[in-house]
């Protein structure tokens, strides 16, 4: 129930702080969006509808609805990354976050995630000296507890997306119950 209410406190305050432009909540965004985070939940979201489709099958759903529900998408990746700003928050600044960015952006790291064996001397020595900077070091440590809020974080949003669409589904005529 505390983790619950934790994930509720973070959620409603990170959208109370959104309705401003904050360039750590817009650093962030961006930062979950280049290493890899909003492709993460953008596919979850895909495998969720093709969960649903097959078990909702018998009820012959046209592809409209279907559409229509899937259109939010961005929508809900974007809720998501703002959730998980508070996460990031606990462990990094600004300053930390922009590190992060420019690592990221770098050619190092797209070789990196592209293709690890096909990273020169050059781009090793990048990665090396970028994770034991101040930054890396951070990213290091955190990494558990980052995780493990996260993984709550997502937990909870996961199970309020699929009763969302349910509920939307149910609303249009069409439940499992």
């Amino acid at each position: 129930m505390k983790k619950i209410l934790t994930i509720v406190f973070l959620f409603v305050g990170i959208h109370f702080t959104v309705a401003q432009s904050d360039p750590y909540i817009d650093s962030v965004k961006h930062y979950l969006t280049i290493n890899g985070t909003q492709t993460q939940y953008e596919n979850a979201i895909d495998a969720m509808f093709v969960m649903l489709k097959k078990r909702f099958k018998a009820y012959g759903i046209s592809e409209a609805i279907w559409t229509e529900l899937e259109s939010e998408k961005a929508t809900h990746v974007e809720d998501i990354k703002s959730i998980l700003v508070s996460a990031y928050k606990a462990y990094f600044t600004l300053n930390d976050i922009k590190n992060m960015t420019a690592f990221y952006e770098s050619t190092a790291v797209k070789q990196m995630r592209a293709d690890k064996t096909k990273l020169t001397d050059t781009q090793r020595q990048q990665i090396v000296n970028f994770y034991n900077s101040d930054t890396g070091l951070k990213m290091i440590d955190s990494r558990e507890g980052l995780a493990k809020i996260e993984g709550e974080i997502s937990q909870q949003w996961s199970g309020e997306l699929y009763k969302n669409v349910l509920a939307k589904l149910a609303a249009k005529g069409y439940s499992l119950d």
